[in-house]
């Protein structure tokens, strides 16, 4: 009987068998000097001889190395043997989309679904300093005033993992209100239950960042406690619906990560091709200013289309 194999009630034990099938431990010195073609799980107690402490290791087929169980093998995905062509994975998840809003052309609102109330308007920006080319949402200078963005794509399957990012720069840090985010609300509407995550700022709450999240039945906005500024911005929002319990994360800059585990959207998709949005309102006689340097979203498409 191959040494393998499951045991039974009548094998007996022997050396060979137990070795090949039980995990042995000790200090990586220790590990290093045994024979492969014996062992088949291994863990290491104390770094020594190439072997890390704390990591398993498997032996490979042909007995003549160990590989580290506890790490990511370095890798090209050039051949099958490799973690299989580049190719090969796009092949076995026809339905992942990168949509990366960075080029020229997308930096430009005549791509983009456009909406505007009373002065709000929107225009096509290029930095004097940096020549950083952007989309301006502007408010106009009367109170209540927005002017929001968003862009029509495939739609977002909420119950798959999603990354969205954003980079994005204010010309005030008061009197304003801003959403950017997936499935996200225009700023001069009421906060809905629609399935959504999108990162926020209300100056009449506070000057801070936060996260909304909504799972179609209920909606609720937490608190990053990272101000917002007039700097250039980084957002980015992680969706994780297949977690134990749920969650959504926000991250501003470098800062750290708020994880948010209430009325996250695990189920159902973008409700309508309005996939990506930025929206900007005032809340006082102010011309206010929002911009868009890019966006960039990450997710399975719910569409079938593939």
């Amino acid at each position: 009987m191959p040494l393998g194999d499951e045991w039974t009630s009548i094998i007996p034990g022997s050396v060979a068998k137990l070795n090949g099938m039980t995990v042995t431990y000790g200090t990586g010195d220790y590990l290093a000097g045994l024979d492969k073609t014996k062992h088949k799980l291994v863990v290491c107690t104390s770094t020594g001889s190439g072997l890390t402490i704390n990591h398993v290791y498997l032996a490979s087929a042909d007995g003549t190395t160990w590989i580290d169980l506890s790490g990511i093998i370095t890798h090209t995905h050039s051949s099958s043997s490799d973690g299989g062509t580049l190719v090969e994975l796009f092949i076995a998840n026809p339905k992942f989309m990168d949509l990366s809003l960075t080029k020229t052309n997308d930096l430009l609102k005549a791509q983009w679904i456009q909406t505007v109330t009373s002065t709000g308007t929107i225009a096509d920006d290029t930095d004097g300093t940096t020549g950083e080319r952007s989309i301006k949402l502007l408010t106009g200078a009367t109170s209540g005033s927005g002017s929001t963005i968003s862009y029509p794509h495939l739609q977002l399957d909420f119950s798959k993992r999603a990354i969205y990012q954003t980079k994005v720069r204010f010309s005030a840090t008061t009197a304003l209100a801003f959403h950017s985010g997936v499935g996200a609300d225009d700023v001069t509407a009421a906060d809905s239950n629609t399935i959504k995550f999108q990162a926020e700022v209300c100056t009449v709450t506070n000057g801070n960042w936060w996260l909304r999240t909504a799972s179609g039945s209920a909606n609720s906005a937490s608190d990053t406690a990272i101000a917002f500024t007039t700097n250039r911005t980084a957002v980015k929002i992680i969706h994780l619906p297949d977690l134990g319990t749920p969650e959504t994360d926000l991250q501003i800059d470098t800062g750290t990560l708020l994880q948010k585990t209430t009325n996250i959207a695990i189920t159902g998709a973008t409700a309508d091709i309005n996939l990506v949005k930025h929206s900007l309102k005032n809340s006082a006689a102010a011309d206010k200013n929002l911009f868009m340097y890019a966006s960039r979203l990450r997710y399975t498409v719910s569409d079938e289309w593939v």
